[in-house]
C-alpha cells in the first residue's frame, strides 16, 4: 500500500504545525521585589516590571500576592500596597511560587508559557514544547 505522503512531506507538515520556540541562550531569572514598609503597610515598586518580564499581567500577580498573603491590595502611581508587613524574603518565596505555578512548563521546564482560558478552565501552554496543563483560577 503506497503512502499519500513522503517523509520530507510529512517532517514539512509537522514542523508548520509546531509552535514556534523562543530561541535563547540566557537563563531564566527570577526578578527580585523591590519595596519597603511603611506603617503597616508594604509597598511595592516594581510589580509592574516583574509583571512585563514573566509576560503576566500586572493585576494577575497582584491578586496571586493579596490572596497568598491572606490580605488586601491596592494600586497608586505605579505601586502596589498591601495591608499588613511582609519581608523581602517572604515576597521573593511568594514570586518563586507564582513562577512555578503560573510560568515555568511543567514538561520542559521553560518560562515560555502563555495563560489561556477555555470552557472556564484556565490552562498554562508552553510555547517551546507545546504542553498544555491546568492551573487554578485567581478569583
Amino acid at each position: 500500500m503506497p503512502f499519500k505522503y513522503t517523509y520530507e512531506q510529512m517532517l514539512d507538515r509537522l514542523y508548520k504545525i509546531l509552535p514556534k520556540t523562543k530561541a535563547s541562550s540566557t537563563r531564566f531569572e527570577v526578578p527580585k521585589i523591590q519595596g519597603s514598609i511603611q506603617g503597616n503597610r508594604t509597598i511595592i515598586s516594581n510589580l509592574q516590571q516583574i509583571a512585563k518580564k514573566l509576560s503576566r499581567k500586572e493585576e494577575h500577580l497582584a491578586k496571586y500576592f493579596a490572596k497568598s498573603l491572606a490580605t488586601t491590595k491596592d494600586s497608586k502611581d505605579g505601586r502596589t500596597i498591601f495591608i499588613g508587613k511582609f519581608g523581602s524574603n517572604k515576597l521573593n518565596e511568594k514570586l518563586a511560587r507564582y513562577v512555578k505555578e503560573f510560568i515555568l512548563c511543567d514538561q520542559c521546564g521553560k518560562p515560555d508559557t502563555v495563560l489561556i482560558r477555555e470552557k472556564g478552565i484556565t490552562f498554562k501552554r508552553c510555547e517551546a514544547c507545546g504542553a498544555k496543563s491546568t492551573v487554578r483560577t485567581l478569583k
